[in-house]
């Protein structure tokens, strides 16, 4: 057994919603089936706890990450790539956290952990931590959901538009995994893991090693530095001889054997302390590659071995919800063919596209063609209920739009003319109605419905 016991702290962005994780973590799969993993103990399984409490109507973990999104008053849409949690497992040294439990410290390494993670990275962004007991050593698993008030960061490009300074949270996992800020991580958490005898260790990244190499390479300088300490005075000792052997054209031969005696022998005594500090040198470099290997090949592997099977987990997951996308994207075929009424507008225009920046503060965004005329971006705050069905695929986007703007208000003049001249095309003969562009009342053959009230509207 080492003497050094260390603090461990690993982050890693999750995938996705994290489901994958959030099985391993829980130890459910997503229809609430126990799942143990091969390296957990199930007889101890019941010793695992969440030591947080979720907000009301949240149940679960994965659950926890999307409600602090929901709830961030994000300005941006979230999009499918970006990170929406971090992973963080805590832990220490496996005789070091065995003695914590037995000694009954380890609800007081859980609280200062669970300090340490809140003024780290704020008490919101923090949405789930649960303490494992059934595996081979007890640690954390923490949840923190990347939120951001601080300005973006961009490298500077030629001919680049620059970023939009804009106040207000962001979801930036690219912020709060900045190098600089990793250093800082583990640094903070090593002043808060040594009360229980934990020092700064491994980090999971090429630099996991650091402060170990840097505490060996320090020991090697020292040694170096004794060993050339030790050269220079074999120098003056071989000075000293010289004028010793000086002393013999003056006559003092008793005095000059004496002195020049002691002076071997002291350069024997330096030229053997320094093949015995060459020797500790060369074996404190030994087990410096020797510590690491420990090191690596111990708890490192077992991290790793866990990171892998998460991740198998999560391409298990994303394999399903691909196939649960080709369903959907099925049904959605079936319904556009059964419920055709459900995906036209009541202009008769086509949806080129439609926009919600934030769903929480709504407004919609429509671009609309007729012929080879496109009216873009028409903009109005909306009612909440009606953007909510939307999100949640309840209408389609056709009656998302329709729910919202006035057939004359989906189109400009000139599609609304367009459509005019296709509509005589198709009863034979000329219209006797006019359409209007929003500006004032309408009338039509067409199938529009009356004008809603717009006190809301806004250009």
């Amino acid at each position: 057994m080492s003497n050094t016991q260390y603090a461990i702290c690993h982050l890693q962005r999750g995938s996705g919603n994290d489901s994958g994780m959030s099985c391993h973590i829980e130890r459910k799969d997503a229809k609430g089936k126990v799942y143990v993993p091969v390296n957990a103990n199930a007889n101890r399984t019941s010793q695992n706890r969440e030591l947080l409490t979720f907000p009301d109507g949240v149940a679960n973990r994965t659950e926890a990450i999307q409600h602090r999104i929901d709830t961030a008053g994000l300005y941006r849409k979230v999009a499918k790539n970006q990170t929406k949690a971090i992973r963080i497992i805590m832990t220490g040294t496996h005789e070091q956290m065995m003695k914590i439990a037995q000694e009954g410290k380890l609800d007081n390494w859980i609280d200062v952990n669970l300090k340490w993670l809140r003024e780290t990275f704020g008490s919101e962004n923090l949405v789930s931590c649960v303490l494992h007991m059934d595996e081979k050593t007890p640690h954390l698993h923490a949840t923190v959901v990347p939120i951001v008030t601080t300005e973006r960061l961009r490298k500077k490009r030629e001919g680049e538009k620059k970023y939009e300074t804009k106040s207000g949270p962001r979801l930036s996992a690219d912020d709060v995994m900045r190098r600089s800020k990793l250093h800082e991580y583990q640094n903070s958490y090593a002043a808060a893991m040594k009360p229980f005898g934990l020092q700064r260790g491994i980090v999971g990244s090429t630099a996991r090693h650091q402060a170990n190499s840097e505490y060996y390479k320090q020991q090697v300088s020292r040694y170096e530095e004794d060993i050339a300490r030790l050269q220079v005075n074999i120098e003056k000792a071989q000075e000293g001889k010289n004028t010793i052997l000086s002393w013999f054209g003056k006559g003092d031969l008793a005095k000059a054997k004496k002195e020049l005696t002691e002076k071997d022998e002291l350069i024997t005594k330096l030229k053997s302390q320094i093949q015995i500090l060459t020797a500790e040198k060369e074996q404190l470099q030994e087990q410096r590659k020797s510590e690491i290997e420990r090191l690596r090949n111990g708890y490192q592997k077992e991290i790793d071995a866990a990171i892998r099977r998460v991740e198998a987990t999560e391409r298990q997951s994303k394999e399903k919800d691909a196939v649960i996308d080709r369903q959907k994207r099925h049904i959605d075929q079936l319904d556009r063919k059964a419920n055709p009424q459900r995906y036209r507008l009541s202009s008769g225009a086509e949806l080129v596209r439609i926009n919600v920046p934030n769903y929480q503060n709504p407004s919609l965004h429509i671009w609309t063609r007729v012929g080879n005329e496109v009216f873009e971006e028409t903009k109005f705050q909306i009612d909440y209920n009606v953007a909510q069905a939307h999100f949640n695929r309840q209408i389609t986007d056709e009656e998302f739009v329709n729910a919202v703007f006035e057939p004359q208000e989906q189109v400009n003049e000139k599609q609304a003319n367009l459509l005019v001249a296709a509509f005589e095309l198709a009863i034979g003969g000329p219209a006797q109605a006019h359409v209007g562009t929003g500006s004032g009342g309408s009338s039509s053959e067409l199938p529009w419905g009356e004008q809603k009230n717009r006190s809301r509207r806004s250009r």
